[in-house]
């Protein structure tokens, strides 16, 4: 059997979601995720013609060609140090995962899963608060169907002080309007916060240590949603109810420099870059350093519906509190 599942990328600009797709293949290839080794899950591009063939088969390789599709230009521009996406259209990436390892047999029989992720400038669905953004109503109206027919969504959102961004309000009513929706086709929710490495910029090489403790990141989540407007907006969308299942995790996609675990920004370059080999260009410069952190696990959660160490419910955050309190 073969599962297909749309699944829309929405959030601020600048919020990182380019860069969490972009680096999401890797992050699956080096198993830099929170679920269980054993799991073993495997993401390949594939085109749209294979997205919607009647077979969900492989296509037999030609181990001399070389993919050049919008995932790899996606890929090539994050290791140049990454572009905005435009507001001129909505962006389709496509992919086919498999499980080869152990998981429940209810999802095992799912799959395989072929994925349609959509990308969009964050300017059009979640734009700054009282600004006036120019953006084509036709671009504007397909971003919203693919919302509506979405299977799942995944909110990608700065690690910042919510309290002092500028999108949360837009946020927040773009949370009602998806609740009221009667004709939403939505099963699960994510809400991914990027940018994780950067709570751990001063411990050095200790810093991968705390990033992969679960408590640490329920710690941050905890924290930056204290101040969320939207947070119980969007309780609106949690099943039996709202139909859908909703979750909360953190990612890196620049991740933390292999072997030596400090957060991967180097300090030595204009802006904010990871650590490269010099004398090299391109990805290769990047590769012997860079292991993103947890930027699979908003899609495998998605697509799978299986939680991980690193995907909190509105339980889990809720007892926390409780905890604290």
């Amino acid at each position: 059997m073969t599962e297909r599942l749309s699944i829309c990328l929405i959030g601020p600009k600048k919020g990182g979601k380019s860069s969490l797709l972009a680096s999401l293949v890797d992050c699956v290839a080096q198993s830099a995720f929170g679920y269980s080794p054993r799991l073993r899950p495997a993401l390949q591009p594939i085109t749209e013609a294979e997205y919607f063939a009647e077979s969900a088969e492989p296509k037999k390789a030609n181990l001399l060609s070389v993919e050049q599709g919008d995932y790899e230009r996606l890929r090539r521009e994050f290791a140049e140090g990454g572009l905005a996406t435009d507001t001129l259209d909505t962006y389709e990436y496509r992919f086919r995962l498999t499980v080869n390892g152990e998981a429940p047999p209810a999802a095992v029989l799912r799959g395989p899963w072929l994925l349609e992720i959509i990308d969009s400038a964050g300017e059009i669905a979640v734009p700054p608060d009282g600004a006036e953004v120019a953006i084509l109503n036709d671009v504007k109206a397909k971003l919203a169907r693919q919302m509506l027919e979405a299977d799942a969504i995944v909110i990608v959102l700065p690690l910042v002080r919510l309290e002092d961004s500028g999108w949360s309000g837009n946020l927040a009513r773009l949370i009602d309007r998806l609740a009221l929706a009667p004709e939403k086709k939505l099963k699960r929710l994510v809400v991914v916060f990027s940018q994780y490495e950067r709570l751990f910029a001063r411990l050095g090489p200790s810093a991968l240590t705390y990033a992969c403790d679960p408590a640490v990141a329920l710690h941050a989540l905890r924290k930056s949603l204290r101040a969320a407007q939207w947070l119980d907006r969007l309780r609106a969308l949690e099943a039996p109810n709202g139909g859908a299942s909703v979750r909360f995790t953190v990612c890196s996609a620049y991740g933390f420099v292999k072997r030596f675990q400090n957060p991967n920004i180097d300090p030595h370059q204009p802006g904010e870059r990871r650590f490269r080999r010099a004398g090299l260009e391109g990805a290769r410069a990047y590769n012997e350093y860079w292991r993103p952190f947890l930027t699979a696990e908003p899609f495998l959660y998605a697509a799978l519906g299986l939680d991980s160490a690193f995907t909190f419910s509105y339980a889990q955050l809720d007892a926390r509190i409780e905890e604290i309190g």
